[in-house]
This record gives structure tokens, sequence and C-alpha cells, in this order.
């Protein structure tokens, strides 16, 4: 996964009397490796702040669940690089357009990010490495699961059950099978790749910029 380098503020400007930030300046933290890839607590915020990689927006600090989250985006997108999946820039300003509906529209979502210092850049190649992510599952795991109909009969239990719930327990059970797949998958991967985390299971890091205003979220699956 791809980022442009966050910089960091003039510390002495900050320190000079009478002198206010005019944004907030994020300082790095490594919190993770995966391969020879460097995750950054800048990536794992701006990525729930984005509500990118199956990531839900929170105010709180950054823990063990986000980072671990992060680390499985970093496999699979590391594994997107290795198979050549691309996205082209039309599906990525589709997407930015839907990201930035979500948010009071193009105009908030600019100012937040310029009020927090982040390049649009690099929000916008986070967007399109999440997009690479959906893609390379959906292919390597959901378009393969096929759900028999004596399946959906036992989810559903005995009785007589209209289309409509049958095509409910359908997707229900074919998104839970390629959830159990990717899973195995990212275990095997997690074997592939060197995978160092620098959080601890009780450890957590301070969020670096606020989670910007929403209107709504969906989160990916699985």
């Amino acid at each position: 996964m791809r980022r442009l380098p966050v910089l960091i503020g003039l510390v002495l400007a900050l320190l000079a009397p009478g002198r206010a930030p005019a944004a907030p300046v994020l300082v790095e933290t490594v919190v993770a490796t995966v391969g020879a890839t460097t995750v950054t607590a800048g990536d794992v915020a701006l990525a729930r702040a984005l509500g990118l990689f199956g990531h839900a927006p929170a105010t709180g600090p950054i823990g063990a669940s986000e980072l671990e989250r992060s680390v499985r985006a970093h496999l699979i997108v590391d594994e997107a690089d290795r198979l050549g999946i691309e996205i082209d820039e039309a599906e990525v300003e589709a997407a930015w357009r839907s990201l930035a509906g979500r948010r009071g529209g193009a105009a908030a979502l600019a100012g937040w990010l310029a009020d927090n210092a982040i390049e649009p850049a690099w929000a916008r190649r986070l967007l399109r490495d999440h997009l690479r992510h959906e893609r390379f599952v959906e292919l390597r795991f959901r378009a393969f699961v096929f759900v028999l109909e004596e399946d959906v009969t036992a989810a559903l239990g005995p009785g007589q059950h209209p289309p409509e719930a049958r095509e409910r327990a359908r997707e229900r059970l074919r998104a839970e099978m390629a959830e159990r797949r990717l899973a195995e998958w990212l275990e095997e991967a997690a074997r592939r790749v060197p995978v160092r985390r620098l959080l601890s299971p009780g450890e957590a890091v301070v969020l670096p910029w606020p989670t910007p205003p929403h209107v709504s979220w969906r989160r990916s699956t699985p």
C-alpha cells in the first residue's frame, strides 16, 4: 500500500511564544511493518476516518484491532500488486465523488483535508488501494462462492419461506463462506510475508486528527 509522506510540522515554530499552528500537526508513529512496507498511525487513522478497508469511523485512540485490520489490508493490497490488479482513474474519480457525498460534499471533504494538513493525493491513493483491495477480494473469494439450495433450506429451518427470505439467507451464507476463505488466505499470507506489529494488545495511539463529519458510512464485507 503506497502513501505520500506526511510532513511533520516545524517544532521550533510551534514552540515560539505567541505562535499558534494554522492546522493540526501530525507526528508519525510507526505501528507495524508488512514485508518492506511501513505502516504508520497516520495510515491507519486516515483509512479509519475515510471508512476504507472495512474500518468504521471513530474518535477514540487507534488500538490493536484497527492495526490488525490495516495489516490485513496491506497483505491484500500487496497481493493485488503482485497480480497486477489495477483500478482506472475513472473508477477512482467516481469513488472519490461518492466518498465526498457521504461527508457533506466535495467542499466539506476538501476543507477537512486542508484543515488537517492532509494531502489529497495521499487520500486518493489510499482510496485507490481500497478499490484494489475490494477488487481482489471479489475476484479471489466472493465470485467463486456457490451456496447449495439444501444449505439455504437448512439455514432457514422448517416451513415455507418466500423467495426474498431465501435470497437473503443465500447472500448471508455466501458472505460467511467468503469471509472464512479470506481468513484462511490471510493466515497463510501472514506466514509468507514478514509482519511485525509494534502496538501491543493493550496499547493505543491517540488519533492524529478528528474524524470528519459524515452523512452515512458503509462497512465493507468481508
